[in-house]
């Protein structure tokens, strides 16, 4: 099968920027999404070949280490390694010869997983990774986060369904929802509300089927989180990109969320974007200045594979960085 390759940027704020209208965003998305991908720091390194020696870069896995072990030794916390291994499948235009790759098979376990503290921690982050998806792939519960525990842990913590206090954590993923494979994002914060069941699960905030994981292609993710400040406010936003460009829908971009933006509607723990309803009212992510973004974790969680099922999803061209990353670059590097 030719690969065809489609970069997915998700770009995750939580800081003290001005609060501007739906229709400001709108009139500057554009523009800024030219010169923001312009500007990318994968733009200097064709294939992202050195990426990883860039002084802007905290850190990047590429997975060329030449074995699962080397891979191991760069992570703190590995759960299931023996469902991982390393593959010559690879995104198209990257220099490298290797991903990984997670082999779940139904009955076995739940996944697996690689995650790492990013020391000391940072106010705000970039993180972009490569995905694919098996076309037999089960539906993923839960996937790739980003976020900050205080103090900080060199394994993930857990939480489901309980709203964390306003100093000790916050996370949010971009998942691949369920049956119908729909991007969104799965946040905690202080800030959240509670579900039917009186728990306080994750929410979503996009809730369009049309903006598909696919499966059998190679897909760039990327995320840029930035705390809020001051620690007081709920500036923090929160905005999810497709080949560089926002998802819109009925007139408003409903993949970028703010204070004022976009409008819609609470239905308990899922925000419906509607033009006719209420402005979004922003996030609070922290309350305390010790919380900041600390740690990645790389995780595929798969709870209803049917017994003996295999499900196979590849990682690759892992970059952390504190500036904005972009796809890889398919081309030489252009002198300024």
């Amino acid at each position: 099968m030719k690969s065809v390759l489609l970069c997915i940027s998700v770009l995750l704020l939580i800081g003290n920027e001005t609060e501007v209208s739906q229709k400001d965003v709108r009139r500057t998305q554009k523009g800024k999404a030219d010169s923001i991908i312009k500007n990318a720091l994968a733009s200097k390194y064709r294939g992202d070949k050195g990426i990883g020696n860039d002084p802007d870069v905290v850190f990047a896995e590429n997975f060329e280490e030449g074995s699962l072990q080397a891979v191991k030794s760069r992570w703190e916390s590995v759960k299931n390694i023996e469902i991982m291994s390393l593959s010559r499948d690879v995104p198209p235009g990257s220099a490298g010869k290797n991903s990984l790759l997670m082999t779940h098979i139904g009955g076995k376990s739940t996944g697996g997983h690689l995650y790492r503290r990013l020391l000391p921690g940072y106010e705000k982050l970039y993180v972009r990774f490569y995905v694919k998806f098996d076309p037999d792939c089960s539906p993923i519960h839960h996937f790739f986060h980003v976020g900050g525990y205080n103090p900080p842990t060199p394994w993930p913590q857990g939480g489901a369904g309980i709203r964390p206090v306003d100093n000790e954590r916050f996370t949010t993923g971009v998942e691949p929802f369920g049956r119908k494979w729909r991007w969104d994002f799965y946040s905690y914060w202080m800030g959240m509300r509670s579900s039917p069941d009186n728990k306080s699960w994750g929410h979503d905030f996009i809730n369009d089927e049309n903006l598909k994981a696919e499966r059998g292609k190679w897909i760039c993710v990327e995320l840029m989180m930035k705390m809020n400040d001051p620690v007081t406010e709920h500036n923090g936003q929160q905005a999810l990109w497709i080949d560089s460009k926002p998802w819109s829908r009925d007139g408003q971009i409903i993949s970028y969320f703010g204070p004022g933006f976009p409008k819609g509607k609470w239905v308990w723990d899922s925000f419906i974007p509607n033009p006719e309803g209420t402005p979004f009212e922003g996030f609070q992510w922290r309350s305390v200045k010790e919380l900041k973004l600390n740690f990645l974790w790389v995780l595929l969680y798969i709870t209803k594979a049917p017994l003996g099922h295999v499900s196979k999803v590849w990682f690759d061209d892992v970059v952390v960085a504190k500036k904005y990353i972009g796809p890889i670059n398919l081309f030489p590097p252009v002198s300024p």
